[in-house]
């Protein structure tokens, strides 16, 4: 083997172990960039956690609270149903939503499974809302009307509804920060999802 045939051998060679070390280095980098999109995927998956569990929380605590009120304060039952019922049905359905999305699985499943399920709870959420802004103006109402059937006094009438008032625009103030957010991790993951179909092309 002349000279020049060697340094061919040895330009060749060397080619090779730093193609094998570049491919090295590519692996290295996507397998760090998966983990870091499925750690962001989950992060924005904890945003629906949060949901639900705040959901349940809700379901258990309020309603005893409210019925130790309505002893308290001897308020007719009927009045504490049409309080309760509504909201109780209202969490139900929540609940049913979040249990249709599957986040366990979510990430590992195939693209198009999880955009689908993603985009249905997006549309859900949006009517969901909807619906509980009715729901909260519905039960306002209807303390109001429960405040009157128990003969409060003009002044007591005006500050009732002044509080009630107050609690809507809160309690409307933290649904639609509440709203954007959970809007947002749903553009995000849509976001993620759309990369990694990119990435697995």
């Amino acid at each position: 083997m002349n000279n020049e045939e060697f340094d061919i051998n040895q330009e060749l060679e060397q080619m090779r172990q730093d193609y094998a070390a570049l491919k090295e280095r590519f692996d290295k980098q996507q397998i760090l960039n998966d983990r870091l999109m499925e750690k962001a995927f989950k992060a924005d998956l904890g945003w629906f956690s949060f949901d639900r569990i705040s959901t349940i929380l809700a379901v258990v605590l309020a309603p005893p609270a409210f019925i130790v009120i309505c002893i308290v304060k001897h308020i007719d039952w009927w009045w504490a149903a049409a309080m309760l019922i509504p909201p109780l049905v209202y969490a139900w359905v929540w609940l049913r939503m979040h249990a249709k999305l599957s986040q366990g699985s979510l990430y590992t499943e195939d693209i198009l499974s999880a955009t689908t399920k993603i985009r249905q709870f997006k549309r859900q959420y949006r009517r969901l809302c909807l619906v509980g802004i009715a729901l909260s103006v519905l039960i306002i109402a209807v303390g109001f009307l429960m405040i009157c059937h128990y003969g409060a006094t003009p002044e007591h009438l005006k500050k009732s509804a002044l509080i009630l008032g107050l609690l809507f625009a809160v309690l409307t103030t933290l649904g639609v920060f509440w709203y954007r957010r959970m809007m947002r991790a749903c553009n995000d993951i849509l976001e993620r999802l759309k990369m990694k179909d990119d990435a697995n092309a």
